[in-house]
Order: structure tokens, then sequence, then C-alpha cells
């Protein structure tokens, strides 16, 4: 995974590399990678999800209670094993079970030095829960991948690489309906 994504020469491809490997390591149905905004986090790439979800999860913030607000507020990664039996996550069921996940995980993407950059989150069709070691593996993966972000911005903001991707994978939305 680590030479996979060492070969993404620009920010893009290494979104879509973080995004690819985490889904498959999971062997997840779906999934997405937000980054930073502000006080926000913004959905940039996804993968199987449909326009409800992209739409209801467009932004989030620490104070909501969904898996990726949660990671994004402990800097930890959160698991949420049934969808349907977790508090925080009861304002966004109707959603989940639209989109046909019932567990999903959330893992900060955070650099080595301790910046926060985003999160990546696998969503899956029934209950799971991630072994430690695909956990284990995960966490230290998304280090090294915010690491490798930070150096493709190259002296950009996160924010402006983030809105570029955001608009497009929206505007992609728009005309797909």
């Amino acid at each position: 995974m680590d030479q996979r994504l060492k070969a993404s020469a620009t920010f893009e491809a290494a979104v879509r590399t973080i995004l690819s490997d985490i889904v498959a390591l999971h062997g997840a149905e779906f999934g997405n990678v937000q980054l930073a905004a502000g006080d926000k986090l913004i959905i940039v790439a996804e993968h199987g999800l449909r326009a409800p979800f992209l739409l209801a999860f467009r932004e989030v913030r620490t104070t909501d209670g969904c898996a990726c607000g949660r990671a994004w507020q402990t800097g930890e990664p959160v698991i949420v094993a049934d969808v349907e039996l977790d508090k925080p996550f009861a304002p966004f069921r109707e959603i989940a079970r639209e989109a046909g996940y019932r567990s999903v995980q959330s893992t900060p993407l955070v650099t080595g030095d301790g910046t926060p950059l985003g999160m990546v989150s696998t969503l899956f069709a029934n209950r799971y829960v991630p072994t430690r070691i695909e956990m284990a593996i995960c966490k230290a993966y998304c280090i090294t991948a915010a690491d490798h972000l930070q150096v493709l911005l190259d002296g950009s903001r996160l924010e402006d690489q983030a809105q570029q991707l955001h608009e497009a994978l929206y505007a992609d939305l728009r005309v797909d309906g």
C-alpha cells in the first residue's frame, strides 16, 4: 500500500489511492475521503456512494454524531458496528438505510507530527467490526498517507486543494443526478 501511495505524484491521485487502499484493506462496499476545510470536513472522493449520502454528508463538523464527526473530534478511529443500535448515529440512520450500509469506521488522516488533514471512512453493507490488525494497519497507513499528502501540497493550502476536489466531485454529482 505504501508503494502505491508513494507512486501517486499528484494530490488528487494520492487521495484516490488512499480511498482505494483502505476500501480494499477492509473489504468494504463503500468509502469516502474527507479533507479539512476550516472547521469542517468535506467529501473529496467516494467509492460506491450515491447522491443522497453525498448530499447529507457534504460537510461534517465535530459536533455531528456520525462516525467521522466523532473521529474528527477525538482524533482517534471510530467504529460503529451497527448504525441501527448506535445512539449518537440516530439522526443518520435513514441516510444509512438509503445508502445501503449497516456499519462504518472512520480513521483520521493525521501527519506524523500531529497535523490533522482529514478522514477516511469505510462503510459496510452488513454489521462488521474490522479486526485489530486491520485497524492497526489502517491507522499506520493513514499517518503515512497524511504525510504524503502534506508533501504533495508543496506550499499550497490544504483547504484550497480540498475545495477544488470537493467542487469537482459535486459538479459531477449534479450532472449525474
